[in-house]
């Protein structure tokens, strides 16, 4: 059995780091390699700096030349003002990535790149593993944001030099064509959620979907929560540059907080850059709720530091206002965190409300305030929630049968050609 698996990332294997996003990948294959040494993979992803296939374990992998933003600003900035998705010249190298291995079946991990819409040109069977669905995304891609923050985004020098938020939902809302061609032109498609699978009804009602799971990093299989050696009033999130995942929406919860007398608690943010946008609208309410003792930015960290964080916070918050499933939920799921998370896109498929964590409605702040006080009030209703957590993400994201499936699938794609 050779698969080839398309893919928008560079695994470890091709940068010689850890994989920072998109590590269920380099999971999956791990588990593959573990349970069926047996499968040919062939692993093919964009990158600017060219390279010959070479040969790691069960993986061979292939490049896709995808050209490095120019240099000259002027240019850039007319480029991000074209709200070019991807280039067409990309869709021959890819078919000549294919061309060239000629596999059993064709992996596609996501819908936001093109590999997708040449699942009519392979003579192979196409599968995609659902990643984020754009269609859901682009209505909400501004959620997070205050009116007056948002004015602020259309007139910043981001937009102006044609980068930012506001471009970015000119891109996605230009790419809905292209990833409703994609549904339409792919058969079999694998996911985790109900979200995405409501989805793939809305876009593709003849398709088949398979459910399976993800492996997640090795790091947080290997270690535990435990509240006695966690900090008591410490948060911890893992949220980016975009103002969709809730990094500032969970500073206006800190902030209702301390209005109500709750000035002990500490906030540690993972993977926001303080000099990022998003990062700017932090460190505004920072200052006008004079919050620098309680709000840490940290930036991007590793997994390892990841975990460190983990195992020092009391309590773990996903405040994103769209997610299909977020792996950070399930790590923190997976070490045994107490955990709150907003009903938003497929989280409600990953956490049962009030069994395995707390579930509140994403646009409510106020009741994200409420349920963090209600946590960090009560020890045993911390360790109760993250014990049932640790217990279903133990199952959920058990690598060997997250390969059986995987391996499951493979096979009845094959044999229903």
């Amino acid at each position: 059995m050779h698969i080839l698996w398309f893919t928008g990332v560079q695994l470890p294997a091709v940068t010689g780091e850890d994989l920072n996003r998109a590590g269920w990948q380099e999971g999956l294959r791990r588990a593959l390699f573990r349970a069926y040494p047996e499968i040919k993979l062939s692993i093919a992803s964009f990158g600017s700096e060219p390279y010959l296939p070479f040969t790691v374990e069960n993986a061979t992998y292939h490049n896709i030349f995808r050209q490095k933003p120019p240099e000259n600003r002027w240019t850039r900035l007319i480029l991000g003002w074209k709200h070019i998705s991807y280039a067409h010249e990309e869709l021959d190298r890819i078919y000549k990535v294919y061309d060239s291995i000629q596999p059993d079946l064709v992996f596609i991990f996501g819908t936001e790149n093109p590999f997708g819409l040449l699942a009519t040109r392979f003579s192979a069977p196409t599968v995609v593993s659902i990643q984020a669905v754009l269609h859901g995304l682009v209505e909400r891609i501004f959620y997070g944001l205050s009116p007056v923050e948002l004015i602020e985004e259309i007139l910043s020098r981001d937009t102006i030099v044609g980068t930012g938020i506001i471009h970015r939902w000119l891109v996605l809302r230009k790419y809905l064509k292209e990833e409703k061609t994609i549904y339409s032109r792919c058969r079999f498609y694998t996911g985790r959620t109900e979200w995405d699978k409501t989805w793939l009804k809305r876009l593709n009602p003849t398709a088949a979907y398979f459910h399976i799971d993800r492996v997640l990093g090795e790091a947080y299989y290997q270690a535990d929560w435990n509240l006695l050696q966690s900090s008591p009033n410490q948060i911890f999130t893992v949220s980016s540059n975009a103002p969709f995942k809730g990094g500032i929406s969970l500073v206006r919860a800190l902030a209702i907080l301390k209005d109500r007398g709750y000035d002990d608690i500490q906030l540690r943010i993972a993977g926001i850059n303080p000099a990022s946008r998003v990062g700017k609208h932090i460190n505004r309410l920072i200052e006008k709720h004079n919050l620098q003792n309680q709000v840490t930015l940290l930036g991007r960290i590793q997994p390892g530091d990841i975990v460190k964080e983990m195992q020092e916070a009391r309590l773990f918050v996903l405040p994103s206002h769209m997610d299909n499933s977020p792996n950070s939920l399930a790590e923190a799921m997976l070490l045994g965190m107490p955990c709150i998370a907003s009903n938003a896109g497929g989280i409600p498929s990953m956490l049962k409300n009030g069994v395995e964590g707390v579930l509140y409605n994403h646009q409510d702040i106020n009741a994200l305030a409420d349920a963090i006080k209600k946590i960090l009030a009560d020890s045993e209703l911390a360790s109760s929630l993250g014990a049932q957590a640790r217990k279903t993400a133990q199952s959920r994201h058990d690598p060997e049968r997250i390969a059986q499936d995987t391996y499951h699938v493979y096979q009845e794609v094959l044999s229903s050609q």
